[in-house]
């Protein structure tokens, strides 16, 4: 039976009408999978070189703990972050800023460092009001206390604490049990004293700087009650009793020639300055409670 040749015509065209969409659906699927092979290489090399760090929510001290609740998890390109970023496991209960820090940061590991403090069952939080304290003092600062006599000796009595609490004339420190006994005698030596004194240096990137030796020695007494008090750890024990014996001397030199000074004076003084500090502390107390009974 002879083709009509139209109908030839028409289904050859329909046969490269279907080739060319098939052609044409070819081609688009093989872009499609281009550019998805792309894509996901674009993906994967983003990831790569795309780090997990982690910025401070707001400013952190110099020497203060750097906690959870102070970051912010952020993806960044490795080209501008520190290769030491800082990483969850980097950071736990003693981590604390070496410098000062500003919010925004992404922290690395040279930013921050492990704190040597250690507590203990014998750590207390008190509380002190004889202490002349920098004018510009503030809380989260650190600070030495020192004594200074009469005679311009000047000594070391506690080192390196933070002001966890400050009001105008009164702060509060964390001490460990041997350095409560050694702060108290170095109070009343110098209440006796009169021309001594009790004050604080600040640490300016306490961070970075090592705590101070103190270089204040307590009366025979008191050293004789440290080493039989129960709730000074055996490792602090060992560690005064080393720093005391090759100060010793230096005592009966210094402190004990001009506490002899003062003589019959002594019990008036102390006595003197004790009410005086009773009577601040009550000021300060009653100022304190004053201002949480505002706007009740």
């Amino acid at each position: 039976m002879a083709t009509n040749p139209m109908q030839k015509k028409a289904r050859n065209s329909m046969l490269v009408g279907i080739i060319l969409g098939l052609l044409i659906g070819c081609v688009g699927i093989a872009f499609f999978f281009m550019q998805a092979t792309n894509y996901k290489k674009q993906i994967q090399t983003a990831e790569a070189n795309t780090k997990q760090a982690y910025v401070l929510k707001n400013d952190i001290k110099s020497g203060t703990n750097i906690t959870l609740d102070d970051l912010v998890q952020v993806s960044a390109l490795k080209d501008v972050i520190p290769t030491d970023y800082i990483t969850l496991g980097d950071i736990t209960d003693n981590t604390i800023a070496k410098l000062d820090l500003t919010k925004g940061l992404v922290l690395s590991k040279s930013m921050v460092q492990e704190s040597d403090a250690k507590v203990t069952a014998d750590l207390r939080e008190q509380q002190y009001n004889m202490i002349v304290l920098p004018q510009y003092l503030e809380q989260d600062s650190y600070i030495d206390i020192r004594l200074t006599l009469p005679n311009g000796q000047d000594y070391i009595v506690v080192s390196k604490k933070r002001i966890k609490q400050i009001t105008e004339d009164t702060i509060w420190i964390d001490m460990y049990e041997q350095e409560s006994l050694v702060m108290s005698n170095a109070i009343v030596e110098a209440y006796i004293m009169p021309g001594s004194k009790l004050y604080a240096t600040t640490y300016v990137e306490p961070g970075i700087q090592a705590n101070a030796t103190p270089t204040f020695v307590p009366r025979a007494e008191v050293i004789n009650l440290m080493n039989s008090d129960p709730n000074i750890v055996a490792e602090a024990r060992q560690e005064l009793a080393a720093r005391y014996s090759s100060l010793m001397a230096r005592r009966e030199q210094d402190i004990n020639s001009q506490l002899n000074a003062v003589g019959q004076d002594a019990s008036s003084n102390l006595e003197s300055n004790i009410e005086q500090e009773i009577t601040r502390s009550k000021e300060a107390r009653k100022e304190y409670i004053d201002s949480l009974n505002v706007g009740m």
